[in-house]
């Protein structure tokens, strides 16, 4: 069992609207289901083939749509005109719907670089973990570097945590220049200075162990307390939310945050509780 609540102790939020562009899957329609079980929030569906059984309920709304363009548009347009919250990826392409996202003419983008958060509960970490960015930004160069953390940082405060502790991660504490992340987390860490408690870089088991860090002799106040990483690039990323979930047992929401507002894509692999854990990450975010 898992040491955090996050993902159980969620406040009212049937308020919230989701538009869901392709709500064609019975995987996401599933999702929908448990949502709705759970007065998660109201929901516009957009797609070709209509679940007559779901639209039945009152917190649904379908509008069809008959191509993953027409999806697209229609939702994200429901999210510009202030008839929706948060905005999901369904069943259509993620580079469709992106493509949308960043018409300029479509009102959601912010100046502020595009990129991927997840949160688990882990049955072995005393607190959520924020990880960063394990799907979106590929080479993050040290000025995207410090666009995902100030992401990171935005998306911790909207979901209550006020002071966060960050971990730039690579393999090892020491700067050198022949493993450029420990460069990259170098500069990141002077571009933010007292400004907000970050520390880099820390090889993982330093960021989230306490006995590892004093055993290394590091007494930095975010090493073995961390509440956001930062991985490095999208294959470290990648690697520890899978390792997570499939090794650790962790239950893990994601969003692409960013934007106006947050934009939930799921992995095409994510179970429909997972997928659910990302509608509830998303609520509390706007909720704050």
């Amino acid at each position: 069992m898992t040491k955090s609540r996050f993902f159980t102790e969620v406040a009212d939020t049937s308020s919230f609207v989701f538009a869901v562009a392709g709500a064609d899957d019975e995987v996401v329609l599933e999702t929908i289901r448990l949502a709705l079980n759970q007065k998660l929030g109201k929901f516009l569906l957009f797609g070709k083939q209509e679940d007559k059984t779901l639209t039945a309920h009152e917190s649904v709304t379908w509008i069809q749509a008959d191509t993953a363009e027409a999806a697209a548009q229609g939702a994200i347009l429901a999210v510009k005109n202030k008839e929706a919250d948060i905005l999901v990826k369904g069943f259509i392409p993620t580079a469709t719907l992106m493509r949308h996202v960043l018409k300029k003419e479509n009102g959601l983008r912010t100046n502020q670089l595009l990129s991927q958060i997840a949160i688990f509960d882990i049955p072995t970490y005393h607190k959520p973990l924020l990880v960063t960015d394990c799907a979106m930004n590929v080479a993050p160069t040290t000025k995207e570097k410090i666009a995902i953390t100030e992401n990171a940082v935005a998306t911790a405060h909207k979901i209550g945590i006020a002071e966060p502790k960050i971990a730039l991660l690579s393999a090892v504490e020491e700067v050198t220049e022949k493993m450029p992340s420990t460069v990259d987390a170098q500069e990141v860490v002077k571009h933010f200075g007292n400004k907000i408690n970050i520390a880099g870089p820390l090889a993982l088991d330093v960021a989230i162990s306490k006995d590892a860090a004093l055993h290394k002799g590091i007494t930095d106040s975010s090493a073995g307390e961390a509440d956001i990483l930062i991985a490095p690039n999208i294959e470290t990323g990648n690697v520890l939310y899978k390792s997570l979930v499939y090794f650790a047992g962790a239950k893990v929401g994601s969003a692409i945050v960013g934007a106006k507002v947050p934009i939930v894509i799921s992995s095409r692999n994510d179970t429909p509780e997972n997928k659910l854990a990302s509608f509830i990450l998303t609520v509390r975010m706007v909720g704050k």
